[in-house]
């Protein structure tokens, strides 16, 4: 296997001038630039990507944190970044933060302990100065799903209130008036933008927000039930429920089922995210879909760009759409 000293030898030049060549760190003059790369060419010569690395202070990976491993959405989104990066010539480091905000910054610290490139990030426990502190330390930062206005360039989003207002005004369409809505927790940007896309659909339809039929869970099927529960007990009428997240809409269903509600039948349901399971319920689940592969693209795309390797659009905004499926009932055709 060549060697640089073999490059220098045949292009008779120094080994200082082969490695400016190669990593195009100095300007070198245009005659010795093409015996270094007539050598480089005639001996097969490869140059050792640990090296380079280390000359441009680059390590070829990219950290991810999120907040579990587990679980169709986050999954879904690690897969379909690694696989874009992949692309690019780049390997990921992973690192899971859980729910708090100092286990979200320990996974932070540990991916920059590991010399990574950029990171790309899903955190919503973390506070804005910390994320605006990061990306001023010189560090590439993608957000994901999280938009703060000093980071605007570097915020992949999509847009929460659209997608609540469009889910509620389809059960409106379909003759819903009484419409439960089980949000995620409110601290969290995406649940908030959620609840307001609900309240601006019925504000348009002419109804009254009513708090009694809303009830806070965490995004988590187990919290979803408990939240349907404690709105049956509240005894108040509904004929639909807007679940903030398809895993509490599977909760929902579970809680309705128990206490002897059919849906669609009885009760129509409808999700947020359209992750695997839906379509597997019966009935199957009507939702918003979350641009998971579209998010994870937009992200890497401007994960590159930082790293001025690539010039691009970046859609910095996306838009969720519904999935109609079976788990709405229309009201107006059955009157």
């Amino acid at each position: 296997m060549a060697t640089i000293k073999d490059v220098s030898e045949l292009a008779g030049v120094s080994q200082a001038t082969v490695s400016r060549v190669i990593n195009g760190t100095s300007r070198v003059s245009h005659d010795k630039k093409l015996k270094v790369e007539k050598a480089v060419k005639e001996l097969a010569y490869k140059p050792n990507s640990i090296a380079q690395a280390l000359a441009f202070s680059r390590t070829g990976s990219v950290g991810i944190m999120v907040p579990e491993l587990g679980g169709p959405f986050y999954s879904g989104i690690l897969h379909n970044i690694e696989e874009h990066l992949r692309r690019f010539g780049y390997h990921v480091v992973v690192s899971a933060g859980s729910n708090t905000e100092s286990s979200q910054k320990e996974s932070i610290e540990f991916l920059l302990s590991r010399r990574v490139d950029a990171l790309i990030v899903h955190a919503q426990n973390i506070s804005d100065d910390y994320l605006i502190s990061l990306e001023e330390s010189g560090t590439p930062v993608v957000l994901i799903n999280r938009f703060i206005p000093e980071m605007r360039s570097s915020c992949i989003t999509i847009d929460n209130e659209l997608g609540g207002k469009i889910a509620t005004q389809y059960l409106l369409k379909m003759g819903h008036k009484d419409i439960v809505c089980i949000t995620g927790p409110l601290d969290k940007s995406d649940a908030r933008g959620r609840l307001q896309g609900y309240r601006n659909a019925l504000f348009d339809a002419g109804l009254e927000y009513d708090e009694v039929l809303v009830s806070e869970a965490a995004f988590t099927e187990e919290s979803g039930a408990s939240a349907m529960k404690k709105i049956l007990r509240r005894k108040c009428h509904f004929t639909a429920v807007f679940a903030s997240n398809d895993h509490m809409a599977l909760g929902a269903f579970e809680a309705l089922a128990e206490h002897g509600y059919s849906v669609p039948e009885q009760v129509s349901l409808i999700g947020f995210d359209d992750i695997l399971f839906a379509r597997y319920l019966t009935p199957k689940l009507t939702t918003m879909n979350f641009p998971i592969e579209q998010m994870s693209l937009e992200a890497v795309q401007l994960v590159i760009q930082k790293l001025g390797n690539k010039k691009g659009e970046v859609n910095f905004k996306l838009l969720p759409s519904l999935v109609v499926r079976n788990s709405v009932k229309d009201l107006l055709t059955t009157l």
